[in-house]
C-alpha cells in the first residue's frame, strides 16, 4: 500500500504537471514579474482546495463519481457535463504535445496530426495492455521530463550568455529574464483576468478527474503533502519555461541582426527571424494579448535555436521532449478517468469505453490542424473553463460531502466571476471562431437541463 500511495503521487503529480507550465504561465511571469506570481498564488491556492475537497469526497465516501453525483449531489446530468470538457481538453492537450515532438522530429507542421493519433492510439495499448504498470510508467515519465525541463533553461542560458554579443540583444535579453525578478512591471486588468484562468486551465478543473482520482485513492495517502508537492513543482517548471523564454529572445534578436548582415541568409529567413522574434517580444511585453495568440509563442524556441547557439540539436530535443512528456502524462490520466467515467455512467466495458475516449480525442486532435477550428477548441477552456469547474464544485456543498461549506462558496464565486468576465470577452472578440468556440462552451452545459429525466430515468 505504500508503493501503490507512491505512485498515485505520481498520478496526481503528472496530470497536473502538462503543457499549460510550458505554453501559457510563463508569460505572465514575465510580463507582472513577481507581481504576477504572487497575484497567480491566490487561483492556485483555488484550486488546491478544490482538488482536495474533490477527491477527499470521493476517497471518504467510497462513491464512484457518477454514483456520487445521483445519490448524494442529485445532479447526474454534471458527469455528461465533466465527460465532455474532458474529452475537449485531451484532444487539445494532444494535439499541442504533438506538435512538440513534431518540431523535435524536424518535420513539417501538417504531420502534427498524424503523431497525435499515433499519441492516443500508444497510451490506448499501454492502457489495455500494461494495466496494473500503467502508474510506474507515469512515474518514470513524469521524473524524466521535470529533470529535461530544468536542464534545457540551464542549457539555454549558458548558450545565450555564449552567443549573445550585440548591445540590442543583450538590452533585450536583460529586460525579460530581470523582469522575472522585478515588483516594478505594470499590471492590466485584463492581463490578470487572463493570468486567473490559465492557472484554473494549469490545474486541470472541470474535468471529473480528482472525483475519479478519490474513489480509488489509498486511505493512507497524504492528498496534502502530494498537492503542496505538485504545487512547488509546478512553480519551478513555469519559472524555468520563463527563463528559457528570456533568454531566447535575446539569441532571437542577435540572429535577426546576423541574418541582416549576412549575404547567405535568404529575404524570406530574415523575414522568418524577424516575426519570430516579434512574437516573443510580444509574448514578454504584452500581458493584454490573448492566451490564444500567445500559447504558439514557445514553439518559436526551436527555430530561434536552430543554426544560432552551439549544441542546438541537444536543446530542441531537451525543450520539446519536455514538452511532449508532460503532455503525454495528461493524456493518460484524461484517458484512464474518461474510460472509467464513461464505463460507469453507460454501463459499458473497458474496452469499449476507452475505444469511445479515444475515438473523441482523435477526432479532437486531427481536426485541430485546421486553425479556425484549432482556435474554437482551444476558446473553449479559457472561456467556459472556470464555469465549468464551478459546476464541478458545486457537489461539494452538499451536507454530506462539505469539507468547508464556506470555502467552498468562496472558491465557486471565484470562479463564476472569473468565468464570466472571459465568456464576455470571447463574445465580444471580433474574432467568429473565438465566438464560436465560446458558444461551443455554453453547449457543454445543455445536459443539465435533462437533469430531471435522468434522475427519474435512474431510478
Amino acid at each position: 500500500m505504500r508503493r501503490v500511495s507512491f505512485l498515485m503521487a505520481f498520478l496526481i503529480t503528472g496530470y497536473i504537471l502538462g503543457i499549460w507550465n510550458f505554453l501559457i504561465l510563463p508569460k505572465y511571469y514575465i510580463t507582472f514579474g513577481l507581481k504576477g506570481f504572487l497575484i497567480s498564488l491566490v487561483p492556485s491556492i483555488v484550486a488546491i482546495f478544490i482538488i482536495y475537497s474533490e477527491a477527499e469526497s470521493t476517497k471518504r465516501t467510497r462513491y464512484l463519481i457518477h454514483e456520487l453525483l445521483f445519490k448524494v449531489a442529485r445532479i447526474p446530468a454534471l458527469t455528461f457535463v465533466l465527460l465532455m470538457f474532458l474529452m475537449i481538453i485531451l484532444g487539445i492537450t494532444t494535439y499541442y504535445a504533438s506538435y512538440g515532438l513534431t518540431l523535435m522530429l524536424g518535420l513539417s507542421g501538417s504531420y502534427t496530426p498524424v503523431v497525435a493519433v499515433a499519441t492516443i492510439l500508444l497510451v490506448m495499448l499501454l492502457l489495455v495492455m500494461a494495466k496494473g504498470h500503467t502508474l510506474e510508467f507515469i512515474s518514470v515519465v513524469s521524473i524524466l521530463f521535470v529533470l529535461f525541463a530544468i536542464a534545457a533553461v540551464f542549457l539555454v542560458r549558458e548558450q545565450a550568455l555564449t552567443t549573445v554579443t550585440s548591445e540590442q540583444a543583450l538590452h533585450y535579453m536583460h529586460e525579460a529574464v530581470s523582469s522575472i525578478t522585478s515588483f516594478s512591471q505594470p499590471l492590466s486588468l485584463k492581463g490578470i483576468l487572463y493570468l486567473l484562468i490559465s492557472t484554473f486551465v494549469s490545474f486541470g478543473l472541470g474535468a471529473g478527474v480528482y472525483y475519479v482520482i478519490g474513489s480509488f485513492t489509498p486511505e493512507d495517502l497524504n492528498l496534502k503533502k502530494v498537492l503542496a508537492g505538485v504545487f512547488i513543482l509546478q512553480i519551478i517548471l513555469s519559472f524555468a519555461a520563463a527563463f528559457t523564454v528570456a533568454y531566447s529572445i535575446g539569441v532571437a534578436h542577435e540572429a535577426v541582426q546576423r541574418a541582416f548582415h549576412s549575404p547567405n541568409i535568404s529575404a524570406e529567413e530574415t523575414i522568418q527571424l524577424s516575426i519570430l522574434f516579434g512574437d516573443l517580444k510580444a509574448y514578454t511585453t504584452n500581458s493584454t494579448q490573448s492566451p490564444i495568440h500567445s500559447i504558439n509563442v514557445f514553439y518559436a524556441i526551436p527555430q530561434v535555436l536552430h543554426g544560432n547557439v552551439h549544441g542546438d540539436v541537444t536543446l530542441i530535443v531537451l525543450l520539446m521532449l519536455s514538452l511532449y512528456l508532460a503532455g503525454l502524462t495528461t493524456i493518460i490520466v484524461l484517458m484512464e478517468m474518461g474510460n472509467q467515467m464513461l464505463s460507469e455512467v453507460v454501463q459499458i466495458g473497458r474496452t469499449q469505453s476507452l475505444g469511445f475516449v479515444s475515438l473523441f480525442g482523435m477526432v479532437v486532435s486531427g481536426a485541430m490542424a485546421i486553425k479556425d477550428i484549432r482556435v474554437m477548441f482551444l476558446v473553449v477552456p479559457f472561456a467556459v473553463g472556470a464555469l465549468v469547474a464551478a459546476a464541478e464544485a458545486y457537489p461539494l456543498l452538499s451536507s454530506e460531502l462539505a469539507y468547508s461549506k464556506a470555502g467552498v462558496w468562496v472558491s465557486v464565486i471565484i470562479l463564476l466571476g472569473t468565468g464570466l468576465l472571459t465568456l464576455y470577452y470571447a463574445f465580444t472578440s471580433p474574432s467568429a471562431a473565438v465566438k464560436v468556440g465560446a458558444l461551443l462552451g455554453l453547449v457543454l452545459f445543455v445536459p443539465l437541463t435533462m437533469n430531471g429525466m435522468l434522475l427519474k430515468s435512474r431510478r
